[in-house]
Parts: C-alpha cells; sequence; structure tokens
C-alpha cells in the first residue's frame, strides 16, 4: 500500500472513531436520584395507615400551630429519604394515640402537632433505626364533633359539627324545626357527663332574640325538641277542614275559621262560639263571637283572640241538639275532649 493511501485510510479510521464518540457523549444520562415530596408520593399501604377522609379537609380551614391534636383527627406523615414513609395517614384512636410505623404507638391528643413530631424523630434515635431523622408531619383533617338533633326536626339523626358550633346550626342541618308542631320552648339538651337535662327555650331565641339560649354545643350532645301539645286550638262544627291548628300568640278567631277554610254551607258564622276550657276551679266558658259581622263591618273590636286549647264552634244555622254536633266532627277532633274541658 502506498504511504498516501495508508495515510488516507488512518484519517478516515479516526473520523469514524471521533464520530462513535460524539454519538455516545449525546446519549442522555440517567436523571440523579431526586427526593420525593411528601404530596407527591404515593402513599403506601401499611397496617397502621388509615384512608383520608374524603371531603373532611376541604370542609373548613384547618387551625393553627398551636392546635391541640384530638381523637379522629388526621395527621400526614412523612420521613424523608424513607420511601415507604411518604404521605401516609395517621388517624388519631379514640384513646388518643396514632400508630406510627417502626416507632410504635405515640400519644397525640392534646398536643401539639409539632410535640408529636419531634416525639416521633427522637424515637427514630431512641431505636436506632435512623441516625438524624427529617420527619414531615402535618394536619390533614380535624374530627367532626357528633351531635344528635331528635323530636320535631324535617332529618332527625346524627348531625357532624365543629367545634364551637351552637344549637341553631344543628338544628339548620337537621332541616329546621317543624314550626307547626315544635315546642321550642322545652327543647332540652342531654349532655354526657351532666345528671340532668339542659332546659333551652329556643322559642325566646327565636322569636325574641335571646342568645343566651343559643348555647355552644359538646360532643355527644343531643338536642330534643318535644311536640308542642299546648299551644293549640281547635275549629270544629260546620267549617271546611275541622281540625287542631298550633296556636299563634296573634290567632283571633276570625283567623281561625280562615285557617279552618271558612264555613260550609249550613255553617252559620254570626252563632260562632269559642269554648275556653276550665281551669282555676271555674267552669268552662262559652264566648259567643258574631263572625260574620266582624267581616261585614270590619270591626276587629268584636274579635278576641284564642288561648291555648281554645275551641272554636261553628255550628250550624239552626241551633243542633248535641247528637248533631257529634255527628259533625271528624276522626280527627276527639269528642271526649269536649268533655275533659268542661263542655257537656
Amino acid at each position: 500500500m502506498s504511504k498516501i493511501r495508508w495515510l488516507f485510510a488512518l484519517t478516515a479510521s479516526l473520523s469514524l472513531l471521533a464520530g462513535a464518540g460524539v454519538r455516545a457523549m449525546d446519549v442522555p444520562l440517567p436523571a440523579p436520584a431526586v427526593a420525593v415530596p411528601a404530596h407527591e408520593a404515593t402513599p403506601v399501604p401499611a397496617a397502621p395507615v388509615a384512608a383520608p377522609i374524603a371531603g373532611v379537609h376541604e370542609a373548613s380551614p384547618l387551625p393553627g400551630a398551636n392546635y391541640l391534636v384530638a381523637p379522629d383527627d388526621v395527621l400526614q406523615f412523612s420521613v424523608w429519604g424513607e420511601q415507604q414513609m411518604q404521605g401516609l395517614y395517621l388517624q388519631v384512636t379514640p384513646e388518643g394515640t396514632i400508630n406510627a410505623p417502626v416507632v410504635g404507638t405515640i400519644p397525640a391528643a392534646g398536643r401539639t402537632v409539632s410535640q408529636i413530631k419531634d416525639d416521633i424523630a427522637h424515637k427514630f434515635v431512641e431505636l436506632d433505626y435512623l441516625r438524624d431523622p427529617i420527619v414531615q408531619l402535618t394536619l390533614y383533617s380535624v374530627h367532626k364533633m357528633r351531635v344528635r338533633v331528635l323530636g320535631q326536626v324535617q332529618r332527625p339523626g346524627l348531625q357532624l359539627m365543629r367545634d364551637g358550633d351552637r344549637v341553631d346550626q344543628a338544628i339548620a342541618d337537621a332541616g329546621s324545626f317543624i314550626p307547626d308542631t315544635a315546642g321550642l320552648a322545652k327543647t332540652t339538651i342531654t349532655r354526657i357527663g351532666e345528671s340532668h337535662p339542659i332546659n333551652v327555650d329556643l322559642a325566646a331565641f327565636y322569636n325574641g332574640g335571646d342568645l343566651s339560649q343559643n348555647i355552644v354545643l359538646k360532643e355527644g350532645d343531643s338536642i330534643y325538641i318535644p311536640e308542642d301539645t299546648e299551644n293549640r286550638f281547635y275549629v270544629m262544627g260546620y267549617v271546611q277542614q275541622p281540625r287542631m291548628f298550633p296556636l299563634k300568640p296573634t290567632t283571633t278567631v276570625t283567623e281561625a275559621v280562615s285557617q279552618a277554610g271558612g264555613p260550609i254551607k249550613r255553617g252559620s258564622l254570626g252563632r260562632t262560639v269559642v269554648i275556653r276550657k276550665a281551669q282555676d276551679g271555674k267552669p268552662a266558658e262559652r264566648i259567643p263571637v258574631d263572625v260574620a259581622k266582624i267581616l261585614e263591618t270590619g270591626d276587629t273590636t268584636r274579635d278576641i283572640r284564642l288561648q291555648p286549647g281554645d275551641v272554636v264552634l261553628v255550628p250550624e244555622t239552626k241551633s243542633p241538639d248535641i247528637g248533631t254536633i257529634g255527628q259533625v266532627l271528624n276522626a280527627l277532633f276527639n269528642v271526649s275532649y269536649l268533655s275533659k274541658i268542661g263542655f257537656f
């Protein structure tokens, strides 16, 4: 081979080697290991880990650093550099503890998150598991206070409340009270550790603005709104809807007849009578009220306000006997009530 051809072949070989070197350098190197933040890591299932409670975290803002952890709170736990301790959820037990991986049971209730975190880190060192552990512990969600609302509400049952919530909030969450039947003035709260129910006058709160009746609730409280069996009146006789009605402080005889749908064809508004039950040793009263005259003249001074237990009777156009009255009463009214209040 001539010297020129030998030099040409050597040059070509060097060029190929140079090109191969460049291509090798173009191949991307593996990315360096980077610690994955706790909130981006996929939780690793483990025995002591409780699943987060859906929707609780978004329900209300979390308290500050001075918050004392309580049972049913959920804490998010990670240890830097430990792949199987990333983004775990630890729920505080009813006994007030958490069960953290490796270190086991740690007291939690009544302590701040910072205090619990320091305790866990100390346990890692004490067990000679990690020399200088970097523990991340944050409050993920706070517990919900359990309160029962029973009696005359739209949706009686268990309500999940926040610390600091009051009676009105629990009743609102239960769909509010039933206006026609709720005995608001005789509401009671049964509280754990209390030997007697707490009396709450919700009529004074809702109708009179008495804020002292709207007390702060505690875990396990049971609110009971009874049925109002006293503040009622009855309309009977020759009316469209003879039955019982809830009594308001301003209800008058003419309003009562109107609520009952007015008279039927043979009803005599001019001979309407209010039957007021016997009390304080006095016999039952029969108070005539000419509803027809009141409606004709607009003279409301002839009208009277009703009292609890009053019976508004619209008779027939001609005087009936007792047997006729009994035939008019429908199943919604008990004849024995008239006897009880002294009508017969």
